[in-house]
């Protein structure tokens, strides 16, 4: 089976390659789009055994983001100019920090990219320039809906949740930048956005549950405990089955989930308010 290599930065791509390109793999670079220019690195990909491959790598101390499973594009790759060299100001130096299989939806892909710069002064303008959403002021964080994707933006990354597939990641990743961009070049005259909002349902919630309806929650199922959960009448310590290792990444996703919009399901100790750097948003 074929899978395609992705790298945090330009600098991991070049190491990356000039350590697969001794080994005995195949392998093909695939340039990202033209409208992706300077925001992603070039990816690699390769046939073999993916154990090996990533082996490889970390022998060798490079740096590797994820590897997805190679497949046609779902969309034709749209034509559009090269992002405006702004972007570089408002976000500063991307990084992929990881791309993996969704957890709310594993046939599409989660990526979380993180920025150079401290988004948390440009979220409350972003925020007047998107209706609906979940936004934390205090936090600060922004998240919404984009047809079936759920998008996040923290002070140092921003995740696409439920993209369709690598393309799709791009085409997001540039939407978002202009939108960031738009808000940076009109700082002087937007009004930061104050009041929060809550305008992410309880289905966000069920998604990342187990789903094994066991009851062991009292509820009936889980939608009914994830609605529960959503209005703020049980915690999330009422499921002992997220707790067990195989639901480690439901659990980190639900954790920054409900604390991002604002529900009060998080055990004691779990605010998740204090760190941008753990796990976010809707995987």
């Amino acid at each position: 089976m074929a899978y395609v290599v992705v790298f945090p930065d330009h600098d991991s791509f070049e190491r990356g390659h000039q350590c697969l390109a001794s080994s005995p793999v195949y392998l093909k670079t695939l340039q990202p789009p033209v409208f992706c220019t300077g925001l992603v690195a070039p990816t690699i990909l390769v046939t073999g055994i993916t154990a090996f491959i990533l082996e490889e790598l970390k022998s060798r101390g490079v740096s590797v983001s994820g590897m997805v499973p190679y497949a046609p594009f779902k969309k034709t790759i749209p034509k559009a100019d090269p992002p405006s060299p702004l972007w570089c100001e408002a976000v500063g130096d991307l990084s992929i920090r990881v791309i993996e299989a969704s957890v709310s939806d594993s046939v599409r892909l989660r990526a979380e990219v993180e920025t150079e710069n401290d988004l948390g002064p440009l979220i409350p303008l972003v925020a007047c320039l998107i209706r609906g959403g979940s936004y934390r002021p205090d936090l600060p964080a922004l998240t919404f809906e984009e047809e079936h994707r759920l998008l996040a933006i923290a002070r140092d990354r921003i995740v696409f949740s439920r993209s369709d597939d690598l393309l799709d990641f791009w085409t997001m990743l540039r939407s978002m930048i202009d939108l960031i961009v738009a808000a940076w070049e009109r700082r002087s005259i937007l009004e930061p956005e104050r009041q929060p909002r809550q305008g992410v349902g309880a289905i966000e919630v069920f998604k990342r549950l187990p789903g094994t309806n066991c009851g062991e929650c009292g509820s009936a199922n889980c939608m009914e405990f994830a609605t529960r959960l959503f209005m703020g009448r049980c915690q999330i310590e009422k499921c002992p089955t997220i707790f067990e290792p195989k639901w480690t990444r439901n659990f980190e996703s639900l954790q920054w989930l409900i604390s991002a919009i604002g529900v009060s399901g998080l055990p004691q100790g779990c605010s998740g308010t204090n760190s941008t750097s753990q796990r976010i948003a809707g995987s």
